[in-house]
């Protein structure tokens, strides 16, 4: 389903990168929304759920890490109404044909935001306006008047569709409910990790599409089953899967710009352009992923280590090969050569088999130690250019 709609004004797409709640909820939507469902991030609101019946669930999200976005005068509450007041008066939705959702965490109340929420026919949105509008009378000016007076001054039709499919959720930990779908399907330890992919994932591909000057529209269908598969390439019980996304090409750049260690090894055995490339997004993979893997159990600290040491005893073995093979071309010939075949080299980890990335990764993250090297004379050429 194709789907074309101008953007709402107040939903900027270059600020979302800072809203981790956000990116949470997209996720949270994306595995939960209807059959044929989309959702939007930062386009007709924080969030929207787009129905295949064109109804459509327009959520804001606020962290109440600080204050009470749902105390009686907070900006938030009445900024938020005043919001899909401008969206209704501007065309830009029909209230009739959507629901409009507070979300806040963590855990908070208000006695206005209770009611807005249980109100269900006009009467009972008018009853509370009239009482809002005698303390409204009495206080003196608030940061909230501005948005307030938005809402009482408001068309009552518009008023009246917007407040009666208004629900307001305030839970204390966004990211339980998500723990919640996971945790029937797969090992305890792997419950956060995948959480944890899931919302990397959704946030991707919304930044993916961000980035290229698309709308931030994703096809729940299509994330689901993504994710299955995902999980259940996870959950295999002899096999240890990268849980992190390759890096970009500036994150690469600015690796590449620093020359740490392991770039300078390469660069003493004159590898290709490529090659360095492709050993700065291996090694930043390789170690996030142990960090992952190490902290949620899935790897012991000591095995690494001990596969760490591994890795420098076949280092040893290939490069010795190496000189005996060619002892008659230069050094830069033969570091090139046990790099490619440590490169090359797939040993499990624990028994069980690692990301493609992995093991060069490794080998790079000891260069960069100088645990090993690739030149045979690799710590002479260092220590010189240090």
């Amino acid at each position: 389903m194709n789907v074309a709609i101008k953007a709402v004004k107040h939903a900027a797409p270059g600020p979302y990168l800072g809203f981790a709640l956000q990116s949470v909820r997209l996720c949270y939507h994306l595995l939960t929304c209807p059959k044929e469902a989309q959702v939007s991030l930062e386009h007709l609101d924080d969030v929207a759920i787009h129905n295949p019946d064109d109804t459509l669930v327009l959520e804001q999200t606020k962290s109440a890490l600080k204050q009470n976005p749902l105390s009686d005068w907070a900006v938030d509450l009445w900024k938020a109404i005043a919001n899909w007041l401008d969206s209704t008066s501007a065309g830009e939705i029909d209230p009739e044909k959507c629901k409009f959702r507070l979300y806040v965490t963590p855990e908070r109340t208000g006695a206005w935001a209770e009611a807005l929420s249980k109100c269900h026919s006009a009467e009972n949105v008018a009853s509370l306006v009239a009482e809002i509008k005698v303390k409204h009378a009495k206080k003196k000016s608030s940061a909230c008047a501005p948005y307030l007076q938005r809402f009482l001054d408001a068309p009552e039709k518009d008023r009246v569709a917007i407040v009666t499919n208004l629900s307001v959720v305030s839970e204390e930990d966004p990211i339980e409910v998500l723990r919640a779908l996971i945790k029937p399907t797969v090992a305890p330890v792997l419950v956060d990790v995948l959480c944890h992919s899931a919302i990397g994932m959704a946030k991707e591909q919304a930044d993916h599409l961000i980035r290229n000057g698309k709308l931030a529209l994703i096809d729940g269908n299509v994330f689901k089953a993504n994710f299955i598969s995902f999980v259940q390439k996870n959950n295999l019980p002899g096999l240890l899967t990268s849980f992190t996304a390759a890096p970009g090409q500036d994150e690469v750049s600015a690796v590449l710009s620093k020359r740490p260690t392991f770039i300078r090894q390469l660069e003493i055995i004159e590898t290709s352009e490529e090659d360095r490339v492709r050993a700065v997004s291996d090694f930043l993979r390789t170690s996030a992923d142990k960090s992952v893997w190490a902290e949620s159990g899935l790897v012991f600290e000591g095995s690494l280590r001990e596969w760490d040491d591994d890795l420098v005893r076949r280092h040893g073995l290939v490069s010795g090969e190496v000189s005996d093979l060619y002892a008659t071309k230069d050094a830069p010939f033969r570091g090139r050569q046990s790099y490619r075949r440590c490169a090359q080299l797939q040993p499990p980890l624990d028994g069980r088999a690692v990301p493609g990335h992995f093991v060069h990764g490794c080998f790079n993250v000891l260069a960069d130690s100088m645990r090993l090297g690739w030149h045979p004379d690799y710590q002479a050429f260092l220590n010189e250019s240090t």
